[in-house]
């Protein structure tokens, strides 16, 4: 289907008619592009998606200076490198003082090239500052470098934009820590909380591109720090089980209770030869489950297995950390683990501030693999800390924790 829009041509993609009552009819507009317009054909290309409000990223991300093809200067912005390439990410307002993120490349790519990338920026962007920008994106394609002038644009729908409260880290001490400016200003004074730098936010960009359950984790923790307390704690052990499985990876056998395969392979065969001489035994009902746990024998327990990434990548855990990593069963089958040691029916309240507390710390836990992972070194924020009035769980650890 054609339309003309001033003096442009475009065609919808995916038009859906939702309601019918006579004289109206109303839909939805999933995606329309100028006509001539291919997915198919390398251009070089530019990305703006409005934003409810400005990403604050000042003290998350290093910035970097630049200028954009309306010769303004502008500081509020960063960049990546990918594979060699420089894909620059901006903010601006118009005069009405809407903002919009743009992201653009001066590399010859593909439509869908250039959107996974986009897609994985949005997510980077999202996890650590908070701010993940949706609803809708434009993007426009020029023919020339000095992308001056566009040749075409497509319009589409984009995954929903999530604002929340929570992100890694800030290199400004007393954006988090309100409650004890002595402390902010020891930090502030010593200059050691740094933002993450273009190499550090690159890595994370490039191994969301290159690993599709890395972007589905980051999808889920940044969904769960906006879901109620019901939902969070479940998720964050979801996303942790997760990053296991990626850090661990060919480690699995290193890390297992026997780290041959040989002998592995060999003592499931004698459990085997011992079992089949016990199951003509009446008392042996199911034959079939005891061999499946010979089978998976060598399997590490969910609780070792959660903590073994911190292990492969040398971060050391407190046993408050291990005591919230051992509760992954309760929260997967819906228990409210009891932190205090309460002993007692808790109140509503109770169970609250115990759900509160696992999130805060299994949301720092995550941020130190992820951050680990993408070769970062200093602090990140430490939440058990910084929200032990609103827990009503005190801890004696600093407001942030530093990765070696």
């Amino acid at each position: 289907m054609d339309f003309n829009l001033g003096n442009q041509i475009f065609t919808l993609e995916n038009f859906f008619i939702y309601k019918i009552s006579p004289p109206e009819m109303k839909g939805e507009i999933y995606g329309f592009y100028s006509k001539g317009y291919s997915k198919i054909k390398k251009q070089y290309y530019k990305s703006v998606i409005p934003l409810s409000k400005e990403i604050n990223f000042h003290f998350t991300i290093k910035e970097f200076v630049f200028s954009s093809d309306t010769s303004k200067w502008s500081r509020i912005g960063t960049k990546i490198i990918m594979n060699g390439e420089d894909i620059i990410i901006v903010q601006e307002k118009d005069e009405n003082k809407n903002w919009f993120l743009i992201i653009q490349s001066k590399k010859k790519q593909s439509y869908e090239e250039f959107s996974d990338k986009v897609f994985s920026i949005r997510i980077a962007l999202g996890y650590v500052t908070g701010h993940l920008a949706g609803d809708e994106g434009y993007f426009f394609s020029y023919s020339r470098k000095e992308m001056k002038n566009f040749k075409h644009f497509y319009y589409r729908s984009l995954r929903s934009e999530i604002i929340t409260l929570m992100n890694p880290l800030n290199s400004n001490p007393f954006a988090w820590i309100r409650n004890n400016k002595k402390v902010a200003n020891k930090y502030y004074n010593e200059k050691c909380l740094e933002t993450m730098s273009i190499e550090n936010f690159s890595n994370l960009c490039n191994l969301l591109v290159s690993n599709d359950d890395f972007t589905a984790t980051l999808l889920l923790i940044i969904e769960s720090s906006k879901a109620s307390l019901i939902f969070r704690p479940s998720g964050y052990s979801i996303a942790l089980e997760t990053l296991s499985d990626i850090v661990i990876g060919d480690e699995n056998y290193k890390l297992s209770p026997i780290t041959s395969k040989p002998d592995n392979k060999k003592f499931r065969k004698e459990l085997n030869e011992v079992l089949d001489k016990h199951s003509v035994k009446e008392s042996f009902k199911d034959i079939k489950t005891l061999k499946g746990r010979i089978e998976h024998i060598n399997q590490m327990t969910n609780g070792e297995r959660l903590k073994a990434p911190f292990s492969v990548l040398g971060i050391n855990l407190l046993q408050e950390d291990l005591n919230v990593i051992s509760s992954r069963n309760d929260f997967l089958h819906g228990r409210v683990p009891d932190f205090k040691n309460l002993g007692v029916s808790r109140s509503i309240n109770l169970k609250d501030n115990d759900l509160y507390y696992a999130s805060v710390r299994l949301y720092t836990l995550i941020n130190l693999l992820i951050f680990k992972m993408v070769g970062y070194k200093g602090y990140v924020l430490n939440f058990p800390k910084i929200y032990e009035l609103d827990t009503k769980y005190k801890v004696k650890e600093d407001y942030y924790r530093k990765i070696e």
